[in-house]
């Protein structure tokens, strides 16, 4: 532990050439959380329907289906690492604003055929535009904050997408309909819109966006970049196995949620839904960020992750409809207290100057987790069908249960250091 904090001491000295900002940058926040409530309310339309519309229009197998799924994953693993040590060289505006153009044009591509193994490579290059914007951004987001906000910046961006997801399938139903309310060009309406609203998106970021000058000037003195292994300390490590664990159950639940719900009887407008009571709590994500800045973000992450946890593990195991709605919700809400806590904990281990790289190495981990998931999905589902979605909650509470205790006395080491800053509960 000595010898990993020399080395970060060491690492501090050169990167902190330029001053840090004294305060948070609010406008810049307003104007990245502006653009992904615009993001995700065309993703949020898409993604409810996606495989539905590749098993009634496509007449695609569940095969097929994973496959689909698991392309995003791959474009993800294979860019995520690449990307987010790029950002670190050349800053972050330009892999943000070239992953949200990429992902227009993938979608846009979505109209071009109802052929399934094209959607195959269109899913592939959205995880490419994903894998430029993640590490990019939530390093961004680091950058143009203090530490005393931190947690808050990340809240609000967590509000601003997920109000784009509740907006999204809210917009899906009407678009739905005025594409003819059957037919593919139902769904080629929805798709439409999702396209045109990150093509506006780019533009916008491309025009609006400036990255802070503290960050320009240390990405201007010339260091070597560390090996990985330096970089992944045994708390980031933790944070990774956290969120590979939990994406694995993503991947899981991204294939099967939705046929799942058929199987059980719901309507396409149930499973539209369902997204909804998830999302509508994650808006108050900036509640959940002002507590993870004023309280103890190791607590308010584990709780909510937990929670998550054990929804996943329900989810498998009920036939109950409107149960789906109300752990929906209790899920939601789980989520907005301890995202904007676990986001702001994980810049606090991580030497600032490669906040991208560590980034892009989360996001590596968390798109193989998922990637493996969404190919264990269909296998898994012929024999255990829901069950496979509680198994995929169990594989997240084990990651849980293995870093709680690491991250604990990181977060206890943290805290003497800086206690004029974090209180406990």
């Amino acid at each position: 532990m000595r010898q990993v904090k020399a080395v970060r001491d060491s690492e501090v000295k050169v990167v902190h050439s330029g001053e840090e900002p004294r305060q948070t940058q609010w406008f810049q926040l307003g104007v990245i959380s502006a653009a992904n409530l615009v993001v995700w309310s065309g993703f949020g339309a898409i993604l409810p329907y996606l495989p539905v519309f590749l098993r009634e229009q496509a007449h695609a197998s569940m095969w097929v289906i994973g496959g689909v799924a698991a392309a995003y994953y791959v474009g993800t693993f294979l860019f995520s690492a690449v990307f987010g040590r790029l950002s670190d060289r050349i800053g972050r505006k330009p892999l943000i604003v070239f992953g949200v153009a990429l992902y227009s044009v993938s979608t846009f591509l979505f109209l071009s055929t109802t052929h399934p193994g094209w959607f195959v490579l269109f899913r592939l290059l959205e995880g490419v535009g994903a894998a430029a914007v993640t590490p990019a951004g939530q390093a961004l987001v680091a950058e143009l904050t203090v530490d005393e906000t931190r947690s808050r910046a990340y809240g609000w961006l967590t509000t601003a997408q997920f109000g784009g997801l509740v907006a999204g399938p809210v917009i899906a139903w009407p678009l739905y309909s005025l594409g003819g309310g059957q037919g593919k060009w139902a769904f080629y309406t929805i798709f439409l819109f999702g396209g045109a609203v990150s093509a506006l998106t780019a533009v916008a970021l491309a025009l609006f966006i400036r990255e802070p000058e503290h960050a320009r000037q240390q990405r201007a003195v010339k260091v070597t970049p560390p090996s990985y292994r330096r970089l992944i300390t045994r708390p980031v490590f933790a944070f990774i196995v956290v969120a590979t664990t939990g994406n694995f159950a993503m991947g899981v639940f991204e294939v099967l949620w939705s046929l799942w719900l058929r199987r059980l009887g719901a309507s396409v407008h149930f499973i539209g839904l369902t997204w909804i009571a998830f999302s509508v709590p994650m808006l108050l994500a900036f509640v959940g960020g002002y507590l993870a800045d004023r309280y103890n973000r190791w607590v308010l992450m584990f709780t909510g992750y937990t929670v998550s946890a054990f929804a996943w593990i329900f989810y498998g195991t009920t036939d109950n409809l409107p149960l789906f709605l109300g752990v929906s919700v209790i899920e939601g809400l789980a989520v907005a207290w301890s995202y904007p806590a676990k986001q702001a904990f994980l810049v606090q281990v991580v030497t600032p100057r490669w906040l991208g790289s560590v980034q892009g190495v989360e996001q590596t981990s968390m798109q193989v987790a998922a990637f493996i998931g969404t190919l264990a999905a269909p296998v898994l589902y012929e024999y255990l069908s829901g069950l496979v979605i509680s198994l995929a909650g169990m594989v997240s509470l084990c990651g849980l249960i293995y870093a709680a205790p690491i991250l604990r006395r990181e977060w206890g080491r943290l805290r003497a250091e800086t206690p004029q800053v974090d209180a406990t509960l």
